[in-house]
């Protein structure tokens, strides 16, 4: 073949010169040189593009520049520069006989090709050759648009994914990939797309090869898809035609183009950030959950995970998001660690669950805004965070719904597309988000709000961040706007990660959804053995490892906006204003809240015409109810909303602390109104009640619930558990309280219960608050008062003595205060030991 005999021709030209070479480091060059040649069809190159073929060979070779530069020489002459042509074939034969044509002609047939090439040296020499081709095309100032054409043939020969082609050429050549690049409109047609023969060539994997067209209108320009499936964007919506107006955006995958006056203005933003995935691992005993699962994902790309239940899926997700770290491989983003990275900065990354965790009493721009408010530092405005909820709205096509409240099943509110965005754009209010993971988005949508979504998803990755998508939609109009199909098998066992198109070959399926059927026809071993063995594994696992090593190659840097500094009372403040506002909007609950003490007060007005010792009980008891029924669903209500937000930082010291402030609050309220109440309705003034030091101890008696009603929400993981559990902790507060029997005649084992029975301080402080209590003993239509010192005998919550009273009134205030803080505290161990469970 023509590369042996140039090897030999080399080293024997070597050795006239007294030199020698490395016959493994010839016999490489003489191929790599010849194909160098052959494919951008060499004939008298530049000194610079002699240059760029030399840099090649020293890269690879331990070639002295001399030798180098002698090869090249050689390659270049009449003997070895170019593959014979049919024509030229014949009139070789004619001149010299049939023999010797055929002698060439066979030695034309064992030339080394490039598809040959990359099956017999690997990634890392292709990406080499790649690298080399496109050096020499733009060592006189730029590629051209037919060498563009003869490097993306290059590219496919070699079997280089397409991502790689525009990073090489991003690398040098950037004015097709990145910066502004003003092209002249000529004609009435221009053909925009990836393919060598458009008019406008955007060299991208995510345009499509004919992707739009401008059609020039008496009224201006016109832009009109071309149903490649990817979006068309006009002023930020995708459409299959619109006008081109002097100030309107239009954007194709990662370029922005405009019309200015009779010029075409494309500006590219393509940006290479990787997130490579090694060798990750998982095992539980015996049963493999993740198994050597290796791949790389680029800034701009969507990938579509799908596999059978128990394939991993959502395993291998919350490995790369740390989450719940793999037993052995790594994480990578532009060659660093990701875990580290997101120790750093949460924001990295987005996490978008497949129920819509927003409240639905809120606003759409409320409940993006308080999203905002948590996730950004403490010297960021407001005015800074209403900004990006502008940006968000824009950017997710929901501006004119900023005002609408987002509802819920039993109160109607946005569509569940409309709630779908919300929920994604709380997680693009960062502008540093990376990466986003989101769990079947289209759940539950109609088709047309399904394709809407993915469209979105599509146009999110268009602007430079890597998206993963678990889905089971794996219809035509969703894989289109899908870069590469992610599929794991039984066991985690990586079965494809490619183009979709690609994937319905390798399974032998005409669609996609269809590979579903195809995992019982081998064992998911096999799959897994076929595929890291396959060309599609050197293709798009391999050779893509390589990027991350190549110099010259923009990488996207997290945006600075915000660092993640956040101050806990920041975040109380942002907590409390948000569920105070969905409070407030929760007309039912609030209109219980207000009921509730009028009702109970002329309840017992009707029962009791004077404050006897069972009134007071009713009247602790009442409060104490108040706040455990108040605070037993608040930390399940939301517990999914709170586990999304401790990720981007949030601390549990203010999650806790904002339920215990806004309840708090209106606890004092309803408490001090029963007050109220009673005091004038049942006459306790007579008494010499103190009406301040009553509301005092009834307050804290209702903070005291609400601390045992959160405790019991932070242990159940359902709002019925937690009901359910209420008359499990009430009754004994009534029978162990004294009302019901005498602590001085109950047993030892009674007696010590009531020592931590919570209502029994509340009862006592509440008697203590008089000077006299009513007697039940009915004389001539009159009430007889009696001091309270005799009650608290009857009742065991005093001893012998004319002094002694019991517990004084302020050890039982600061007992009462006291088993509220340390229950609040138990609280938010419990729900801090929940969350670090959950990831």
């Amino acid at each position: 073949m023509a590369a042996r005999r140039l090897e030999e021709r080399f080293r024997e030209v070597l050795s006239e010169k007294g030199l020698t070479a490395d016959a493994e480091g010839s016999a490489f060059a003489s191929v790599f040189v010849r194909l160098v040649v052959r494919s951008l069809q060499l004939t008298d190159p530049t000194p610079n593009e002699r240059a760029a073929v030399t840099a090649g060979l020293l890269a690879r070779t331990a070639m002295t520049p001399e030798q180098a530069g002698l090869l090249l020489r050689l390659a270049l002459g009449p003997e070895f520069r170019s593959a014979i042509g049919e024509m030229e074939l014949r009139v070789f034969g004619a001149r010299f006989g049939e023999e010797a044509a055929a002698r060439l002609d066979a030695d034309g047939a064992e030339e080394l090709d490039l598809r040959a090439f990359s099956a017999r040296h690997g990634a890392s020499e292709s990406l080499l050759l790649l690298d080399t081709l496109f050096r020499v095309c733009a060592a006189e100032g730029g590629v051209t648009p037919d060498e563009i054409a003869r490097l993306q043939q290059a590219c496919l020969e070699l079997g280089v994914d397409g991502v790689l082609f525009t990073a090489l050429l991003q690398k040098h050549d950037p004015r097709y990939v990145s910066g502004e690049r003003p092209i002249t409109l000529t004609g009435d047609r221009l053909v925009i797309g990836r393919g060598a023969g458009c008019d406008v060539v955007l060299a991208d994997p995510q345009v499509a090869l004919r992707h739009a067209e401008l059609v020039r209108q008496s009224s201006g320009w016109r832009v009109v898809d071309l149903g490649s499936g990817r979006p068309t964007v006009v002023n930020g919506a995708a459409v299959s035609s619109a006008p081109l107006a002097a100030d309107a955006s239009l954007r194709i995958g990662p370029y922005a183009l405009s019309v200015v006056e009779d010029r075409l203005v494309v500006q590219g933003e393509r940006t290479f950030s990787a997130l490579s995935v090694r060798h990750l691992r998982r095992r539980i005993g015996e049963v493999s959950l993740l198994d050597d699962v290796s791949f790389t994902v680029f800034s701009g790309e969507v990938v579509a995970l799908v596999g059978p239940s128990g394939a991993g899926k959502t395993t291998l997700l919350n490995a790369i998001n740390g989450i719940s770290p793999a037993d052995g491989g790594e994480v990578l983003l532009d060659g660093a660690d990701f875990h580290h990275l997101l120790g750093v900065d949460r924001s990295l990354v987005g996490v978008v669950p497949q129920d819509d965790l927003v409240n639905p009493e809120l606003t759409v721009e409320e409940s993006l805004f308080y999203s905002g408010r948590l996730r950004f530092s403490s010297d960021v405005t407001d005015a800074e965070v209403w900004g990006e909820v502008d940006r968000v709205l824009g950017e997710l096509d929901i501006a004119h719904i900023r005002k609408s409240r987002i509802g819920d099943a039993l109160n109607r509110g946005i569509s569940g597309g409309q709630r779908k965005r919300v929920n994604l754009g709380q997680e693009l209010l960062t502008r540093s988000t990376r990466v986003l993971f989101l769990d079947e988005p289209t759940s539950g949508l109609d088709p047309r709000a399904s394709q809407d979504i993915v469209r979105l998803i599509r146009q999110l990755a268009d602007r430079g961040r890597i998206i993963f998508l678990v889905t089971h939609d794996l219809t035509p109009e969703v894989m289109a706007q899908v870069d590469h199909l992610l599929v794991l098998t039984k066991g985690g066992r990586l079965a494809w990660f490619g183009p979709p198109t690609e994937a319905t070959r390798a399974f032998g399926v005409p669609t996609p959804d269809a590979i579903f059927s195809r995992f019982n026809d081998k064992s998911p071993e096999q799959w897994g053995r076929e595929y890291r063995e396959g060309p599609a594994a050197r293709k798009y696992v391999a050779t893509r490892e390589h990027l991350v090593g190549i110099e010259g190659v923009s990488r996207a840097a997290p945006a600075g906006q915000q660092g993640m500094r956040r101050s806990l009372l920041r975040q109380l403040n942002t907590l409390t204003r948000r569920y105070l506002r969905v409070k407030l909007r929760d007309r039912t609950g609030m209109a219980v809240l207000v009921v509730q003490p009028p009702v109970l007060a002329v309840v017992m007005w009707i029962v009791f015409k004077a404050p006897t010792t069972p009134m007071l009980f009713m009247f602790s008891l009442s409060c104490l109810w108040f706040g455990m029924s108040a605070g037993v669903r608040e930390l399940i209500s939301d517990r999914i909303i709170w586990q999304r937000e401790r990720r981007v930082g949030l601390g549990v010291l203010p999650y806790v602390g904002s339920k215990v402030v806004v309840l708090g609050a209106f606890l004092a309220i309803q408490c001090a109104l029963l007050s109220v109440f009673l005091y004038v309705a049942v006459g306790m003034g007579a008494y010499d009640f103190s009406l301040p030091e009553m509301i005092v101890t009834t307050v804290l008696t209702g903070w005291l619930g609400i601390a045992v009603g959160l405790l019991v929400s932070a242990v159940w993981t359902s709002s019925e558990a937690a009901v359910g559990t209420l008359p499990l902790l009430l009754i004994p507060q009534i029978t162990f309280s004294s009302i019901m029997v005498s602590i001085r005649d109950m047993g030892p084992l009674a007696t010590a219960a009531t020592w931590v029975t919570f209502q029994r301080y509340c009862f006592d402080a509440l008697i203590k608050c008089g000077e006299y209590i009513a007697v039940t003993t009915y004389v001539k239509g009159n009430w007889e008062k009696q001091g309270f010192a005799g009650q608290l005998f009857k009742l065991g919550l005093r001893g012998d003595g004319a002094d002694n009273v019991g517990i004084p009134q302020g050890v039982l205030l600061l007992l009462l205060f006291g088993g509220a803080l340390a229950l609040l505290s138990a609280t938010t161990a419990l729900v801090a030991a929940r969350g670090k469970r959950q990831g």
